[in-house]
């Protein structure tokens, strides 16, 4: 029952903060680190007091994950998933009993690359996030994103 209440608590507050600015911003740059392989780094700044997700949570926590989809480019494999690179929070709420992880201030999240052939190309995608903070959570937001490989 208090998961209920809190999950109907965040609903109405993200209702009512719909028009409220994105307090996260995002850059999305690639690195080549050999002919055919290279780095993506998408670099989240976060506003204060608002953090944002990791990307995998505890069963228990009622968080939206940030997620990263890249499309398909048939010369470009993505391999694995992104490593977060940041101060990584533990919230803890013990009266709902949930456990969350989050990041607030700065993250950046690294996705390995390998090239088919070396070749200049675009890779493109979204970037799906939540921002929140001790008092309410914004909708869920989904951004594209487009990066030039060299």
């Amino acid at each position: 029952m208090k998961r209920i209440i809190l999950l109907y608590a965040i609903f109405i507050a993200t209702r009512v903060q719909a028009q409220r600015p994105d307090p996260v911003h995002w850059t999305t740059t690639y690195t080549s680190t050999s002919d055919k392989t290279g780095t993506l780094h998408f670099t989240a700044t976060i506003d204060k007091p608002w953090h944002i997700y990791a990307q995998v949570q505890p069963k228990e926590a009622v968080a939206i994950p940030t997620k990263f989809v890249v499309n398909t480019n048939p010369l470009i494999t993505a391999t694995g998933k992104p490593k977060e690179l940041g101060k990584k929070e533990t919230y803890k709420n013990t009266e709902v009993g949930i456990t969350q992880y989050q990041y607030g201030d700065k993250v950046e999240f690294v996705q390995e690359i390998k090239l088919k052939v070396k070749v200049k190309t675009n890779l493109s995608g979204t970037i799906t996030y939540q921002a929140c903070n001790d008092e309410l959570c914004l909708p869920v937001k989904t951004i594209p994103f487009n990066v030039k490989i060299e």
